[in-house]
């Protein structure tokens, strides 16, 4: 929500109000993967998800009054791709997790599965650095890093929440352009956490001014893609103040 119109309604439904806020972690990493399914089959859909970074990529420097280079969608795609195989992350479902049990960073001990911790935006700024092909798209990404003013999703996922209802309120931010970067996160970590980890539940999206996302031909394409993902899971996108 963008103005605080749902929370009321959420919480008479018992639901869960997560603000998002410029300046502070969010607790929502973009680079997050869960399984997909084909047929019978679970996979992670790395293909997907690189899909995913260069559509949120372009976004970010449409705002910069550019697209992105040939030389950096190759680039974009490498990258992706390296830092998930550097953690040892395939298509195998099974290499999402270190090992089964054992003690934890924090002292304590866990019973099951340890999910490995994903990449996050830093990496995939400090790869892209490192290879030195497109200097410019590293430099766009500095505001985008952990500290600095945009920093809000260059983090682990921290996001835990049992309830059916999930708001995201965007009240706090100002400009336009972050509402439609939070946004384009908080869709992906919706489709990964909300809708691929809870398939057995039915789910419905809303999607609050989308009109934003019709700005830029990327963030539109990315908007009609969950819309037809979500039919293939029964997960229905509404979308409200839509420009017709």
């Amino acid at each position: 929500m963008w103005n605080g119109e749902y929370a009321n309604l959420t919480k008479m439904l018992g639901g869960k109000i997560i603000k998002i806020e410029q300046g502070k972690s969010a607790g929502i990493n973009p680079f997050e993967i869960e399984p997909d399914i084909k047929g019978n089959n679970k996979f992670l859909n790395i293909n997907d998800k690189v899909a995913e970074i260069r559509s949120l990529m372009a976004t970010i420097c449409r705002n910069y009054g550019r697209t992105l280079t040939g030389t950096e969608n190759t680039e974009i795609e490498v990258i992706v791709n390296q830092l998930y195989a550097e953690k040892g992350i395939t298509t195998d479902i099974n290499s999402l997790y270190e090992r089964k049990g054992g003690k934890l960073e924090n002292g304590k001990y866990a019973v099951g599965k340890i999910q490995k911790k994903m990449p996050t935006l830093s990496d995939f700024q400090k790869k892209l650095k490192e290879r030195g092909k497109c200097e410019e798209l590293s430099d766009i990404l500095v505001p985008f890093l952990k500290g600095n003013s945009l920093g809000i999703f260059d983090c682990e996922s921290k996001i835990t929440s049992s309830e059916d209802i999930i708001c995201f309120d965007m009240s706090e931010i100002k400009d336009e352009f972050t509402k439609l970067y939070s946004s384009f996160v908080i869709l992906t970590w919706a489709w990964q956490k909300f809708v691929l980890k809870n398939r057995e539940k039915k789910r419905i999206i809303a999607c609050d001014e989308a009109w934003l996302f019709l700005k830029y031909k990327e963030s539109a394409e990315f908007l009609v893609n969950v819309a037809r993902r979500g039919r293939k899971y029964n997960v229905p996108l509404f979308i409200r103040k839509s420009i017709y």
